[in-house]
């Protein structure tokens, strides 16, 4: 343990290359921005806040498994290699990615919305989701660069497409349990006892596989534009 997560470790030409550049960091910073302007105009124009609420937090938790791994890697580069503190940051990423992905789901709404802001709402949707989705995707790059010196190339794509799977999983739980990644604290035992009952539902079997199928289909794509493309 002490071999792999102590000090094997040694950041990549890619991951100095965006600590300088914070060229990911700031595309989704304006992916967010646009998010944010569009949800205040509908707020200010129809007066209904709840999409700037239930979006704007959405959008916000997707963040958190981002801003837990950049913490993390900027501890390891700075010295503090303790496999706890890998660990117990990995956890933590895990528990929160689906977030990520989660604002994908938010497209049900739309069959609630009155015809007139069909088209407007479509729209900001989408651009929340995409960026969740982007924000998840680049936390998810940055942790398979944190790996694979450690576990290989092999064993880092093992864990980064079971991630994926488990991001399925709670997207499942999220939107159809009604469950939030702090219930893991909050409730430990009643999230327990549903995460064995899903596991015997067919939907979140087959909800967990589509997901999970496609969430790492995007992530191959993404992590072979990243890492082969000197432009990325």
């Amino acid at each position: 343990m002490q071999t792999y997560f102590s000090t094997s470790y040694r950041p990549g030409v890619w991951e100095h290359r965006d600590a300088r550049s914070g060229k990911g960091l700031r595309i989704l910073a304006l992916l967010t921005a646009t998010s944010l302007s569009l949800v205040v105009a509908r707020g200010v124009l129809t007066g209904n806040w709840w999409f700037f609420i239930a979006l704007t937090w959405n959008l916000a938790l997707a963040w958190f498994p981002l801003g837990t791994v950049l913490t993390l890697r900027d501890l390891r580069t700075a010295g503090f290699r303790s496999p706890w503190l890998l660990i117990g940051g990995l956890m933590l990423w895990l528990v929160f990615l689906p977030n990520a992905p989660y604002i994908i789901t938010d497209l049900f709404h739309l069959k609630y919305i009155d015809h007139p802001l069909l088209w407007f709402d479509t729209m900001t949707i989408f651009i929340f989701a995409l960026t969740g989705l982007l924000t998840g995707l680049y936390s998810i790059l940055i942790v398979h660069r944190l790996l694979r010196p450690m576990l290989g190339t092999v064993c880092t794509w093992a864990v980064i497409m079971t991630s994926q799977l488990l991001s399925g999983f709670g997207i499942y739980l999220g939107r159809f349990g009604r469950w939030n990644s702090w219930d893991i604290l909050a409730r430990p035992s009643s999230l327990t006892w549903a995460i064995a009952r899903a596991c015997q539902n067919q939907l979140s079997v087959q909800l967990t596989l589509a997901y999970g199928f496609v969430l790492a289909a995007l992530y191959i794509a993404f992590y072979w534009y990243a890492e082969h493309d000197d432009n990325a």
